[in-house]
Formats: structure tokens, sequence, C-alpha cells
């Protein structure tokens, strides 16, 4: 399944050079759009956009939509591999990595460029809640009642609870 990414998108729209292994980043980019894109959309949302975006089904509006989420999964996951390229867990424990002709980074640099990496992400997800904000009435899925766990979800009107009386107790 892909996470609104390809591997050809992750190398062209983010640091992560084409002699990195594909299968050493993977992990990061259905986590990140997990732990990132789910809260955002709901995971009724999530879970029907992400499986017409497989199926390659999707409206024209929702393509809109998956082109905000693009760079945040692709930057979310740059930001998360730089850790996981850096450092692996193998089987005599966490390993630095290092190879000829080049020297691995401290602590420090991982973790700078792993913020630096996430104000980018930042940005585009400050776009995505804009977004979803202004065009939520063009996603039915997102405003449904069933939808019940979006950080950003509409707040409820008449039809699904709430109005506008002002209640004094």
């Amino acid at each position: 399944m892909n996470y609104f990414i390809t591997e050809a998108y992750l190398k062209n729209q983010t640091p992560i050079t084409a002699n990195v292994d594909v299968k050493d980043v993977t992990p990061y980019i259905r986590t990140q759009s997990d732990l990132r894109v789910q809260p955002i959309l709901g995971t009724y949302f999530y879970k029907y956009l992400l499986a017409k975006y497989n199926a390659e089904t999707l409206t024209t509006d929702e393509e809109t939509l998956v082109e905000y989420i693009k760079p945040i999964v692709a930057w979310r996951s740059a930001e998360d591999a730089v850790f996981g390229l850096s450092y692996q867990l193998k089987n005599k424990g966490l390993q630095v990595q290092n190879g000829d002709y080049s020297n691995s980074v401290t602590q420090s640099e991982v973790a700078f460029a792993q913020d630096h990496y996430a104000q980018k992400a930042s940005f585009y997800e400050v776009r995505l809640i804009n977004y979803l904000r202004t065009y939520k009435d063009l996603y039915p899925q997102f405003t449904s009642h069933l939808n019940t766990d979006s950080d950003i979800k509409p707040l409820k009107t008449q039809e699904n609870g709430f109005n506008d009386s002002i209640l004094f107790i």
C-alpha cells in the first residue's frame, strides 16, 4: 500500500538521494502518514482517502487534497529517516552508520537535520489544515458524523447536534 507518496516523489522532493535504498525509508512513510496526516483528516476520512488513492479512483477535489498531503508525508519521512539512516538497530545493538569516504555525523547534527526537515513539514501541515477548513464542504467524509477523531473537524451544527444558541447556567 502506498501512503500518498511514491519512491520517485520522495527522492525528487526531499534531500533523500537516489542511492538511498527505499526499503530503509519505507517504514517511516506509513508511520509518518499515520502520525501526522490521520489526526488532521480523522481516521474515517483518512482510510477512505487512502483507499481511493491506492485504487486510483480519486475525484479532482480529492487529488487536490492529496497534493497538500504529499509534502507532509515526504518531509516527515525524511525527518524520521535522518535518525534511522544514521543509527540502525542491528543484532549487536544500536550501530552508527559509516562508509568509505564519509564520516558519521554527531547526535546534535542529526537533531539539527531532523528539526530542519520538521520545519518544512510543519509548514505543509498548516497549509493542509487551512485548506481543509476553507474547503471542508468538498469532502463529505471529512465532515461526516462518522469522522469522529479529526483534530480540526468543523464545529458541530444543528444537523450534527449543536446550534448557535447561547446557554447560560
